[in-house]
């Protein structure tokens, strides 16, 4: 049992008693950001893409999505102006995905959509985000 207790530590990748740099958490930051920017953009382009005229619901995504998106840039902008502390005015993932239920419906089985997989990898990468600016 005492061996498998000491061999942990070896085991990380990353030493947790490692100080970071406050430049690679800039830029840890940064990169997370861009990332999260990505996947919305990606999102926006496929529900555009997806609906020949934007209905109610698929306009409040996109609206969200953007609104995000420029918050998370207008964060980037903080943090390269030397403000190491900024954090993006939203910090939370999109509420329900009215796609996933308007989707679900065109699909066999309603399992399987593509949507699935963007929307909770976004929901991680806000948990990630906001343990990040909660600890730096």
């Amino acid at each position: 049992m005492s061996s498998s207790v000491s061999a942990a530590p070896s085991a990380l990748a990353v030493d947790p008693d490692t100080i970071v740099s406050l430049e690679e958490q800039r830029q840890y930051k940064i990169q997370l950001l861009l990332h999260i920017n990505s996947v919305l953009l990606a999102k926006v382009i496929h529900v555009t893409n997806t609906a020949a005229t934007l209905d109610h619901s698929n306009k409040i995504v996109v609206s969200q999505c953007l609104k995000r998106v420029h918050a998370n840039l207008q964060c980037v902008s903080q943090i390269n102006q030397g403000l190491i502390r900024a954090k993006p005015m939203i910090m939370t993932a999109l509420d329900a995905d009215p796609l996933n239920s308007s989707s679900n419906a065109g699909t066999p089985g309603g399992v399987g959509t593509p949507q699935q997989p963007p929307h909770d990898i976004l929901s991680k990468l806000y948990l990630l985000m906001s343990r990040v600016f909660e600890f730096w």
